[in-house]
């Protein structure tokens, strides 16, 4: 029987690298192998949704939310590996292919973690609206933007779907100013807002610093993962 293929949703060009080391195309569908297809979709879920439906076009025969996320858990830390199996969107509960998960877990020797995760449409950066989250959604352990809409959009096409992820940031840290407001939807730093983020905040430098090394641990943890995907027997 042969493996489907599947349809891979990427928001960042740092995440897509882990998955493919060649050019990247922002939002057209890349091929990845025989068995994987690719689309950058930049960050949220109006985004997402439209990544989502061009891999389906292109015959995508289920769907994956890759990439880094931020912690709910105050347990869980930077390079931590979730494979929800929930997620939780604009008051609707959805259910990943839990099948198609154990095959991803299966031949990990790290450790892997599931629950919830909350996909919102706006980011969420500051510890308080982390707390807030996880008083509504206890059973979340992470916080995205784009896994809700993929998760829909599998639906819709009546697709399978997976999320996996990796901890950046923490649920006690809020992100830097800097680091929020000095790159594009597709994670690239703009050098002028950038050097203006940082002259009105110099003592954000540390944290970005830090930020940094953590999204390094998450990336590392994805890949990882990379060749159960490449080997997995999806069905």
């Amino acid at each position: 029987m042969p493996r489907p293929r599947l349809g891979v949703v990427v928001a960042l060009d740092a995440e897509a690298r882990v998955l493919h080391a060649g050019a990247l195309s922002h939002d057209a569908v890349i091929e990845v192998g025989e068995q994987m297809l690719l689309c950058v979709s930049g960050m949220g879920p109006e985004r997402a949704t439209a990544a989502a439906r061009k891999l389906i076009a292109a015959g995508a025969e289920g769907l994956v939310s890759w990439g880094t996320a931020g912690a709910l858990q105050p347990e869980r830390k930077p390079g931590d590996l979730l494979l929800p199996e929930t997620v939780f969107w604009s008051g609707q509960t959805w259910a990943v292919n839990l099948a198609w998960r154990a095959t991803v877990a299966k031949p990990l020797s790290l450790p892997v973690h599931g629950g919830g995760l909350l996909s919102v449409d706006t980011p969420c950066g500051s510890v308080a609206s982390k707390s807030a989250f996880l008083v509504d959604y206890p059973s979340a352990q992470s916080v995205d933007m784009e896994s809700g809409a993929i998760a829909a959009a599998a639906h819709v096409a009546d697709q399978p779907f997976i999320v996996i992820r990796s901890v950046v940031d923490p649920a006690d840290q809020s992100l830097p100013m800097v680091a929020t407001g000095s790159v594009d939807a597709y994670g690239r730093p703009q050098a002028l807002r950038f050097m203006h983020g940082l002259l009105r905040h110099p003592a954000e430098l540390s944290a970005l610093i830090r930020l940094g090394g953590q999204m390094q641990k998450a990336l590392n943890t994805l890949r990882a993962v990379v060749p159960g995907i490449q080997a997995g027997r999806f069905a």
